[in-house]
């Protein structure tokens, strides 16, 4: 619905640089890449700092020139076994420069679903004097700077951006995890997850999220439908309804409510009011255009009936006393008689009140559904 508000899905996902670094050098790990999936379909943003970028950056270079050096030794080694290479120079094999990397790794985590923000600009004091009072990410040994700088980063661009902010932290640092009321300073929900829990807690939350998106669609759909509720009685009022004893006296009826008397008449049958909307299940032997969207309606009816119970029942129920005694004077010699009743067996009618449910088939324009618009009701059928 273009106007439903998430309720359990975060608005942003952020990630510290420990998180890229166990993914390693190029991020395919199964957990990055349903990460992404996962995000990407249902339009959740992916944020790194400028910070964690460039550390990350740092890291592949190290990688990288890590690797660089492993190849020039073996090429070292074989030519001293005699194994012919090609003539390719040490000089020739060059490293990107780091603004050049910083470019190319930038361009390659856009490209996959990642967004760089800019990084947090408070005055030096302020961490300075944070890091004295070990305000987290700080630690005993004034170790936390960076990790400041991008929970910082990261608090601000969830406050700018979202509206009631809620975010999650990709980080398996407990001095990061501890630092939770730097967002809630600002009023923003935050949960700490580790890179080994982010696709459980994702999956659980998509599915938190679809209960409530249709708990929501639901609701705006019976909105709509009880808008027309005076126009479906109308309807119903004016349709011939097939009277079955099963709808008069359903299996489902609680046992107050059954009728175990013989139904003589009905006197009258009244709509009350819709109990219950239901949107896209089908109606068993029943087939809706393509272009329509079902829609079943549950509809309260009240009927007034006659019905003829046994006399003696009736008689059964008013008072039974047929003599009076008083236990201490009552003997053998002396016997009390029974007054003989006489109990009317004739059988009476009596009117009773029964509340029912019917069925009303409608349908509405599908195209406009598929985007939560509801509109063009058609009241097809009444079962």
């Amino acid at each position: 619905m273009t106007d439903y508000v998430w309720k359990h899905l975060p608005y942003a996902i952020y990630l510290d640089t420990n998180a890229l670094r166990s993914a390693g050098p190029n991020l395919d790990v199964s957990w990055i890449n349903e990460l992404l999936s996962i995000t990407n379909e249902n339009g959740i943003s992916v944020c790194i700092s400028e910070l964690v970028l460039s550390e990350w950056c740092e890291h592949i270079n190290g990688v990288l020139e890590g690797n660089r050096q492993k190849l020039l030794s073996s090429m070292a080694l074989l030519r001293h076994y005699g194994i012919s290479l090609p003539d390719i120079k040490p000089r020739e094999i060059s490293l990107p420069g780091k603004l050049q990397l910083l470019e190319i790794v930038s361009g390659m985590m856009k490209a996959a679903g990642f967004s760089v923000i800019p990084n947090w600009s408070a005055p030096l004091s302020r961490l300075l004097n944070e890091a004295v009072a070990k305000r987290p990410p700080f630690d005993q040994g004034g170790k936390g700077l960076c990790d400041a700088v991008i929970l910082e980063s990261y608090a601000e661009h969830a406050k700018e951006n979202f509206a009631k902010a809620r975010v999650l932290v990709i980080s398996n640092d407990g001095a990061v995890k501890r630092s939770a009321e730097r967002f809630m300073d600002r009023e923003i929900v935050v949960d700490f997850v580790g890179e080994s829990e982010i696709v459980a807690k994702l999956k659980s939350l998509l599915s938190d999220e679809l209960s409530a998106y249709i708990e929501a669609k639901k609701s705006k759909l019976t909105a709509y439908v009880q808008v027309h509720e005076p126009e479906i009685l109308d309807f119903i009022r004016k349709t011939p309804l097939e009277i079955t004893d099963w709808m008069i006296d359903p299996p489902s009826a609680e046992l107050y409510d059954r009728i175990v008397d013989t139904i003589e008449s009905i006197l009258s049958v009244r709509p009350v009011r819709i109990t219950d909307v239901i949107g896209g299940a089908p109606t068993y032997g029943e087939e809706t255009a393509k272009d329509r969207y079902p829609v079943r309606i549950s509809v309260e009816i009240e009927l007034e009936i006659v019905v003829t119970e046994p006399g003696s029942w009736l008689g059964l129920l008013g008072p039974q006393a047929r003599a009076i005694v008083q236990p201490n004077i009552l003997d053998s010699a002396s016997p009390v008689s029974l007054e003989k009743k006489t109990c009317d067996w004739k059988p009476r009618a009596i009117v009773k009140t029964i509340r029912r449910l019917l069925t009303v088939l409608a349908t509405l324009d599908a195209q406009k559904e598929k985007n939560d618009v509801f509109d063009d009701l058609r009241i097809e059928k009444v079962f």
